[in-house]
């Protein structure tokens, strides 16, 4: 991902180290793997392409404690997608558009609370 791609991002980008599936709320299929997550968007790794401007409505599935998960829906619209070589076909990046209340409040603990091998915690 090119540095001017990170420079215009608003909101620190989680990578994720557990497989996270995203599905589509209107096929029930997965489209993708989550790759990083944020307050304003996600990205993913997929088989397919997707078209910049298409919104989709999708639900993140994070990984919880003690094998859990966590399920945030929201309406997303794709503003890049291109060709990758090693992990999949396709990697696009997603930016939020619509969330009720309650998957934003999930989304925004998933966030906090995610701990990245290498991360140190406070205390």
């Amino acid at each position: 991902m090119s540095q001017i791609q990170q420079e215009k991002r608003r909101f620190p980008r989680k990578t994720l180290e557990k497989t996270a599936e995203v599905l589509d709320n209107d096929t029930g299929l997965s489209i993708g793997i989550l790759e990083d997550v944020s307050k304003g968007g996600f990205s993913i790794l997929t088989d397919r392409g997707v078209r910049p401007s298409e919104t989709r409505n999708v639900t993140l599935i994070l990984p919880g404690p003690q094998e859990g998960a966590y399920r945030v829906s929201m309406s997303a619209e794709c503003v890049w997608c291109q060709t990758v070589s090693e992990q999949a076909d396709f990697a696009a990046g997603f930016v939020l558009r619509s969330i009720e209340d309650q998957d934003e409040v999930a989304l925004n603990y998933y966030i906090r609370d995610y701990q990245v091998a290498g991360e140190l915690q406070e205390g």
